[in-house]
């Protein structure tokens, strides 16, 4: 990796003035912002006619070749990036008036933190489709090579784009790559950096960043979003103590009517103290929550009219089981109808190969006499909770061979006062 220029022996001004140009072809137009970097303009390109955010690197910390390596890092990965949820970084370099300087696509929006400031929490809706895009975007980053180490509502601009010509779509950008590293440099680098709301604990001991601690930044940054706090604040030292060896407080307890258990579970997933008792890779928690968005009724796929919802009508009980057999045994994942006790009235082949292992009729069994019965411990109060109107999400943890499990989520949704549908999905890929 090339080195960055030798600093400019030429004083720089501390505010960049407006009549100047910077880089012989950036016109300053406004301030837009400042940040722990240095400020923000609007800029516009002098041959271009385009408008583009221009970062100047501040004075305090541009003098230091630690600061100089940090801002060339940044500059270097972003540029590599082409994402939809990535701000584009379109140029850099070096002015002798001003110092360092990056040049990024101008984007119009606000940055999360302000928007969580104002509405205290966000919808589930909400909290889970920005999350999902910022999830996105890391596992895009992933692939390159690259972790992104600083994941905050302060790093997250949400702007709205219009969508399909009617109305606007909420989209986010993933700011700040200046705390980036290259997954081969992790391997040489344990120095702690980041901000220690979000920091994994692996980084806290020492360990270097990885995959892992972006999800473990994604879940601390999907429990700020559902309760309006993160899990640990106060001093630096609690905070930290807080990551390495508490348990941080059920989210639920923080939201009015509470949470998805299966969202709650997903959070903790992310937030486990070991990095491999955490989803195994981004694209594993973008799966598990896009999972979880589906049953809950707003994920991508059920807005794009790829779900559909089997309706059984009111008819004689033997009619409702064969249609519910029929449309059963179209789907590829396990389903079946039960009585309120859990009696299996109709189940696919999917279902019985799943509970027994083999393709055997299962109909007429209750399902405590099934193998399923062993990981799902809370069976007779999840479907009593069921007919009472609440749906029930549950993650249940299977073992397949010595020494390995797998990860499934079990939903339940009443059909009326006498049949559940019971379904059963892999949560990771």
């Amino acid at each position: 990796t090339p080195r960055p220029p030798a600093r400019s022996a030429a004083v720089r001004v501390e505010t960049a003035e407006y009549s100047s140009l910077i880089g012989d072809r950036y016109q300053i137009l406004s301030r837009i912002g400042q940040g722990g970097m240095g400020k923000v303009y609007k800029v516009k390109h002098t041959h271009l006619s385009r408008t583009f955010a221009l970062k100047i690197i501040s004075n305090q910390v541009a003098e230091t070749d630690e600061a100089r390596e940090l801002f060339y890092r940044e500059a270097r990965f972003a540029s590599a990036m082409a994402h939809p949820n990535i701000t584009s970084v379109v140029d850099f370099g070096e002015d002798e008036k001003v110092g360092m300087f990056m040049v990024m696509e101008l984007v119009e929006g606000e940055a999360l933190n302000r928007i969580l400031f104002r509405e205290k929490q966000l919808s589930t809706r909400k909290a889970c489709d920005i999350v999902l895009q910022v999830a996105e975007a890391l596992h895009y980053i992933h692939k390159q090579g690259v972790v992104h180490c600083d994941i905050k509502t302060e790093n997250i601009l949400v702007t709205e784009e219009e969508h399909e010509g009617k109305r606007s779509k909420t989209v986010i950008k993933l700011l700040d790559f200046g705390l980036a590293r290259s997954l081969t440099a992790t391997r040489a680098s344990t120095s702690l950096s980041g901000t220690p709301h979000y920091v994994a604990p692996e980084r806290i001991r020492g360990e270097p960043a990885s995959p892992a601690s972006d999800v473990y930044g994604v879940g601390i940054l999907l429990y700020e979003l559902l309760a309006g706090q993160v899990p640990w604040d106060g001093p630096v030292q609690k905070i930290l103590a807080g990551h390495l060896d508490e348990q941080p407080k059920s989210p639920s307890l923080l939201i009015d009517g509470g949470l998805d258990p299966a969202l709650e579970t997903l959070v903790f997933h992310a937030l486990a103290k070991r990095p491999a008792d955490r989803h195994k890779d981004m694209a594993a928690f973008i799966y598990e929550l896009k999972t979880v968005m589906d049953m809950m009724g707003f994920g991508r796929r059920a807005r794009q009219g790829t779900t559909k919802r089997v309706v059984i009508e009111q008819r004689s009980q033997n009619t409702r089981d064969e249609l519910a057999r029929t449309a059963f045994d179209a789907c590829r994942l396990p389903l079946a109808l039960l009585t309120p006790h859990g009696v299996i009235l109709a189940a696919n082949p999917a279902f019985a190969r799943f509970v027994m292992g083999v393709s055997v009729e299962v109909e007429g069994l209750p399902v405590h006499a099934t193998p399923l019965a062993g990981a799902w411990t809370s069976a007779d109060q999840d479907l009593a909770r069921t007919l009472a109107g609440n749906p029930v999400r549950r993650i249940l943890e299977i073992d397949v061979a010595a020494g390995e499990s797998r990860r499934l989520l079990l939903w339940l949704d009443a059909v009326d006062r006498e049949q559940i549908v019971l379904g059963v999905q892999p949560l990771e890929l």
